[in-house]
C-alpha cells in the first residue's frame, strides 16, 4: 500500500499479472463462465438458474452436514482441476484463443486484483479501528454478529444462501 487509504497501482498490476499466470490453464473456462454470468446470450440465465437451483435442491435432499459439504466441494474441485489441466486442454484447438478472449481474461484478472487490493485495504482499515476507536470496533462487530444471528435463527440458512445466490445474478441485468 502506498499510503493510508491509497491503493498502490503497482501492487495491483503485480497481483493482476500473478493471477493471469496462475489462472492460465483455466482461462478458457473462466472466459466461458464470465459469458454465462454476464448473460451474453438469451439462454444463459436459464443455465444459471438451473445450475444453482439443482445444487441447492441436491443439498436440501441429501441434508448433509457442513463437514460433508466441505469435503465434497474439495473432491469436486480436485477432480475439476485434474480434468481441466489434462484432457480438457488437449480437446481445445490452439487457434480458438483470440484477442477478444485475451482482453476479457485480462479484464477479469484486473477486476479480481482490484477486488483483492480493495478488500485488503478495507480489512486493514477495519482492524485498525481496534487500536484507534475500540468502542466503535466492538459496536460494529457486535451489531453485525447479532444481526446475522437473528437472521440465521429466523430463516433456514439454506434458503438464505439460495436467495443470496439467485439475487447476486441480478448484476448482469444492469
Amino acid at each position: 500500500m502506498a499510503g493510508d487509504g491509497c491503493i498502490d497501482f503497482l501492487e495491483k498490476e503485480r497481483i493482476s499479472k500473478e493471477l493471469r499466470v496462475r489462472m492460465n490453464e483455466w482461462k478458457e473456462i473462466i472466459v466461458l463462465l464470465n459469458a454465462i454470468m454476464s448473460w451474453q446470450k438469451n439462454w444463459f440465465p436459464a443455465i444459471t438458474v438451473t445450475c444453482v437451483t439443482s445444487l441447492y435442491l441436491y443439498m436440501w435432499l441429501v441434508n448433509c452436514s457442513i463437514l460433508n459439504m466441505i469435503w465434497t466441494a474439495g473432491l469436486c474441485t480436485a477432480l475439476l482441476d485434474c480434468i481441466v489441466c489434462g484432457p480438457f486442454q488437449r480437446i481445445l484447438p490452439p487457434n480458438s484463443w483470440d484477442q477478444d478472449k485475451e482482453r476479457t481474461f485480462t479484464e477479469i484478472s484486473e477486476w479480481l486484483a482490484d477486488c483483492w487490493v480493495t478488500t485488503k485495504l478495507y480489512m486493514g482499515r477495519f482492524f485498525n479501528l481496534r487500536q484507534t476507536h475500540t468502542k466503535l470496533f466492538h459496536s460494529v462487530l457486535s451489531v453485525s454478529f447479532f444481526s446475522l444471528l437473528y437472521i440465521g435463527t429466523t430463516f433456514n440458512n439454506l434458503f438464505i444462501s439460495y436467495i443470496t445466490s439467485m439475487s447476486s445474478n441480478d448484476r448482469a441485468e444492469t
